[in-house]
């Protein structure tokens, strides 16, 4: 795997909001399911995964695949978390733009319903 898919695994093995900064650009813009505005800068990122953290406490991301192709990398993934006492599986892939081994910008794309309450 490249540098950057495990360290991308690595991240999402124990997702941690001090972390961020070790994967991304300061200026990045990440597009996120559910969101109508772009995520903008590794602080705003960082915030957001605190958040979700802070919702699914047990939340993992295990890699199932990648792609590469310049500075474009496709990471296919498999999250797992614990929502409302009952163990939820779901698929998603990023889509990102890696300069300099961070991220620039990302498309991130999965199906919310298994991680939204009832």
């Amino acid at each position: 795997m490249p540098d950057f898919v495990n360290r991308w695994a690595s991240f999402w093995s124990q997702p941690t909001p001090e972390a961020v900064g070790e994967l991304t650009h300061p200026d990045i813009v990440l597009r996120w399911p559910g969101q109508a505005e772009p995520i903008t800068g590794a602080d705003a990122w960082a915030a957001r995964v605190a958040g979700t953290i802070a919702r699914f406490p047990d939340l993992r991301l295990e890699v199932t695949g990648h792609a590469q192709e310049g500075e474009t990398l496709f990471i296919s993934w498999r999250g797992f978390a614990t929502v409302n006492d009952e163990p939820v599986e779901w698929e998603g892939i990023d889509r990102m733009t890696i300069r300099d081994g961070v991220v620039v910008d990302s498309l991130v794309a999965f199906d919310t319903t298994a991680l939204r309450a009832p």
